[in-house]
């Protein structure tokens, strides 16, 4: 077929194929691979190893080890004895038929280091089936290795990070975070003791606090740092740690070898607790071992950093969780005082009211005539006693009112607010004219009824009248207008007096605020009235407010719903 195919070519002319042909072939193709190769037969003498086999020995630093040196002679003969141990086991296996393939990683020392190797061994079988050697394919994995196990660090301390963060956030109580935070931290870095140290309230201390990981209370109490190391004032920054011994003999040598004998260590590392820029302590690692690399103090310092935000924030949670129960007492004993205040009121306003109204029906007969004819000046002190007792009554009534007026007080029933207007403008006429003030209606036609309590909604109008009165300059007017929007009627009562200040208005509808509170005021009045005002319209759900100019007058407003 090949002669008919390719004519020009004829078989007989071809070089005869032989066995040292085939060997050459052998070799060369091994030498074309990157793997190193090495080939045995069985009485383990070395047939052939590759050129990649000899540079991966050079690397290895196995200078005895070269195909030159390893071809011909017995494997074991030149391996090291616990190389020797490893191989015999491999080859055994392999010429017993246990395993056609053999895989394993594993670390070969050396003069030049340690280097991690991928065994790949297989047995080479005869046409009869006999094994008659083996290849064994060498990889040096140490990159990989060590990639590997640098990801698994990572991992590690990532993991670690997360675990501090969480313990962190989670936890409120000092002596808890104290204990999760160093636990976490000692696992992560393999430390015999961890601890955490922070400034004393009472002096300029570092103390160590309690608790620690892997030490007793007994060992932490007493303990005490430098308040500065040298790292604070170092060129390589504040945020640095400090590595000492237990024979250091540092500047600080006196508090660190008490703290190493306490303990029983070999080294201790510490990382400042810092929170922007101010110095909260220490985070301490102590171990009996040479175990702490510059790389496990940047990963400290990295957690320090977390963990003095973490406490910074739980000084802060507590002091408002103490704040707060401050402020619970306070707010309780405001309560109480409230509730002795009401009670206080209840009670001296019924003592006060039984006087009154004796006084009152006393004043009555005497004015009737009960007692004798009066002349005019008796005439006129008896109605003096009877205007005062009404207003003193009044303000028993405005008092009460203050203690808190709900839906369920009000007397709800069909009344129409502009004839209500009226006949409170009607009333003050006397008194605005004694005032030289002028009243003046402005009050729609519509007289659609609203329902409210008719009693209420007509004290709410007289002390609104009343206050525009008695703030209102000589010759001033008084308006009051009603306005009807639908569903809404609106009350308006404007003065043209001194006006309320900004930063007071908010406050009118205080109890017992009053803008003069000087003990010579120039109006007069107990500061309830505009209080009173405000108890009834939210009674109502309706809504209050005042609009000011300061020295041009005040304009208040009403707003009623038809139906509350």
């Amino acid at each position: 077929m090949f002669e008919a195919n390719h004519p020009e070519i004829k078989l007989d002319s071809l070089p005869r194929y032989d066995a040292f042909m085939a060997a050459d072939l052998w070799r060369y193709a091994l030498d074309s691979l990157e793997a190193a190769v090495c080939v045995v037969n069985r009485d383990l003498r070395v047939v052939i190893a590759n050129h990649a086999w000899d540079t991966l020995m050079r690397c290895l630093g196995r200078l005895d080890l070269l195909a030159v040196r390893l071809t011909g002679e017995s494997l074991l003969e030149v391996l090291q004895n616990e190389d020797r141990d490893r191989w015999v086991g491999v080859c055994q296996r392999l010429f017993d038929l246990e395993e056609a393939s053999y895989w394993a990683e594993f670390a070969w020392s050396s003069d030049m280091g340690q280097f991690w190797l991928r065994l790949a061994a297989r047995a080479l079988f005869a046409d009869n089936g006999e094994v008659v050697g083996i290849s064994m394919l060498l990889t040096d994995i140490t990159q990989e290795r060590q990639a590997t196990e640098a990801a698994l660090k990572r991992r590690v301390e990532l993991r670690g990070l997360f675990e501090v963060a969480q313990s962190a956030g989670m936890v409120n109580e000092t002596a808890e975070l104290y204990r999760r935070v160093t636990g976490h931290l000692a696992y992560l870095f393999g430390a015999r003791i961890c601890a955490i140290a922070t400034l004393d309230e009472s002096s300029p201390r570092v103390v160590v606090r309690e608790p620690a990981h892997g030490v007793k209370e007994s060992a932490i109490t007493g303990l005490v740092l430098p308040l500065a190391f040298s790292f604070e004032t170092d060129d390589v920054g504040p945020n640095r740690t400090l590595l000492f011994t237990s024979d250091d003999h540092s500047p600080h040598s006196d508090e660190i070898r008490t703290l190493i004998q306490r303990w029983q260590v070999r080294n201790l590392l510490i990382a400042p607790l810092r929170n922007q820029g101010r110095l909260l302590g220490y985070l301490l690692l102590a171990d009996t071992r040479d175990a702490y690399s510059d790389e496990s103090g940047y990963l400290l310092t990295a957690f320090a950093g977390m963990i003095a935000a973490a406490i910074d924030a739980n000084t802060l949670v507590l002091q408002l969780q103490e704040h707060a129960r401050e402020l619970s007492a306070a707010l309780a004993e405001i309560q109480e005082l409230g509730r002795i205040k009401d009670q206080m009121i209840q009670n001296v306003s019924h003592e006060l009211r039984l006087p009154l109204m004796v006084i009152q029906g006393y004043a009555d007969l005497l004015k009737m005539g009960a007692f004798g004819p009066l002349g005019p000046e008796p005439q006129q002190a008896v109605d003096v006693i009877g205007d005062k007792v009404m207003l003193l009554a009044k303000r028993v009534s405005d008092i009460v009112t203050l203690r808190g007026l709900q839906r369920t007080d009000l007397h709800l029933e069909p009344i129409v607010l502009a004839g209500l207007v009226r006949e409170v403008i009607e009333r003050a006429r006397p008194r605005a004219t004694a005032n030289n003030v002028a009243l003046i209606e402005e009050i729609a036609s519509d007289a659609t009824p609203l329902i409210a309590d008719r009693q209420r909604i007509q004290q709410v109008i007289g002390e609104l009248v009343d206050n525009a009165i008695k703030f209102s300059p000589n010759g001033g007017e008084v308006r009051v207008a009603v306005r009807e929007g639908g569903e809404v009627v609106y009350l308006k009562v404007s003065d043209q007096g001194i006006g309320i200040p900004a930063a007071e208005r908010s406050r009118i509808w205080d109890r017992f605020f009053q803008l003069d509170g000087s003990t010579k005021r120039r109006f007069g009045g107990t500061g309830v009235g505009l209080a009173v005002v405000k108890q009834i319209v939210d009674a109502h759900g309706g809504q209050v407010w005042a609009e000011s100019r300061e020295g041009g007058g005040s304009d208040f407003y009403v707003a009623l719903r038809r139906s509350p």
